[in-house]
Formats: C-alpha cells, structure tokens, sequence
C-alpha cells in the first residue's frame, strides 16, 4: 500500500511542477499584427492572470520583446514561433523580463505573459532592430 501511496504522490508532484514550470499554450492570442509596428501595450492584469498576443516578423530582424510594472509581481514572458516551439523565456523573478529574438524564417510568434504575486498593470513592449 505504500508503494501505491508514494507513486501517487510522485505522479502528483510531477504534474503540479509540469503545470507551474510550462505556462498553458490555451490561451486565445490577440493578433497585434507586425512587430515594427507594434507600439506597446499596457495590460491590467489579475493574480495568476495569463495573457496571449501574437506578431508578425521578418526573417533576420532580431527583436526584443520586455516587460515592467509598478509592482513588484513576479511576471513572466515565454515566446514561441509559428510551429509552437518555445524560442525564448524570462522567468526571473520580479515584474521585468526582456528576451531577444532572431526569427530564422518571416512569421508570427507567439508572446505570453504571466503575473503571480498580486494586480498589476504591466507593460508589454517589443522593438525591432533597424537594419
């Protein structure tokens, strides 16, 4: 009986840490349209709150994408390309998370934002590198 007790619980720890370490990909985007044209956007966002947005880019242009807030909330931004591969992530702690990207192919990615710790309005901008 013990042996059943402990593989339940390990099964358990096992899908709690992949659901807290891999943000759910359910989340509807909003198409934002393309990354250079993109000029930030400030989002209201709840404890445990998840959004999604999507953008266009070109191959070769690397961009940044980052994120800050008033508050000391702990968010985080995953990026992932057209296939659903995660291509980028800051999860450090605190409200500011910046990545860099350099897409191999013209396309959209994907950009999601997580928050835990308490509202927040956090800012959510992208920049593409001029050639």
């Amino acid at each position: 009986m013990k042996s059943i007790t402990r593989f339940a619980t390990a099964v358990v720890a096992v899908m709690f840490a992949f659901a807290t370490l891999c943000p759910a990909q359910d989340v509807k985007p909003t198409d934002l349209g393309k990354g250079a044209a993109f000029n930030g956007k400030k989002i209201e966002m709840k404890d445990k709150g998840q959004v999604a947005y999507l953008l266009s880019f070109t191959a070769g242009k690397e961009f940044e994408a980052t994120t800050d807030g008033p508050k000391n909330t702990d968010v985080h931004l995953f990026v992932y390309d057209s296939s659903g591969a995660q291509v980028a992530k800051d999860d450090s702690p605190g409200p500011k998370c910046s990545v860099k990207v350099t897409p191999a192919a013209d396309g959209q990615y994907k950009f999601v934002i997580t928050n835990a710790g308490g509202a927040n309005t956090v800012s959510f901008k992208v920049k593409v590198a001029k050639e």
